[in-house]
């Protein structure tokens, strides 16, 4: 790492300052810590209200030839459960959920947004990391 280049400041044509850059290696070194001070700084999101009401619709009306699977895993952290709904406390959360096969989840651990797509014949998933996540 640079002394020189591991931090720069970002101003607008006018010079006026508008930001920091770090350098991926300093931000290794500090990433925690500055995470841990903007969530003190800056309010929780209001915990996610899970639509268990589409959920229940899927369930209901679910006629493929496979049982609706209930494992759930994070790529980014590697969370993992056999059975989103009976883990206590959750480790992850339904976000959305659709009659069209749709099941989308959040991880507690890391905010990373799981989806599972349900076909005929195949489940595809995938999974994107949330944007303040360092596990990876």
């Amino acid at each position: 790492m640079n002394k020189e280049t591991a931090i720069r400041y970002v101003v607008d044509a006018k010079g006026q300052p508008q930001g920091v850059f770090l350098e991926e290696e300093m931000w290794q070194h500090v990433g925690k810590h500055v995470l841990a001070v903007l969530d003190k700084l800056c309010p929780s999101e209001k915990p996610l209200v899970e639509p268990m009401a589409d959920y229940d619709l899927l369930v209901k009306y679910w006629d493929l030839r496979y049982d609706l699977p209930t494992d759930v895993t994070c790529e980014t952290c590697g969370a993992t459960t056999e059975d989103w709904q009976a883990d206590e406390p959750r480790k992850f959360t339904l976000a959305a959920a659709n009659m069209g096969g749709l099941l989308s989840f959040r991880c507690a651990g890391c905010g990373s947004r799981i989806t599972k797509r349900h076909f005929k014949d195949k489940v595809t998933v995938t999974c994107a990391p949330h944007a303040s996540c360092t596990c990876g």
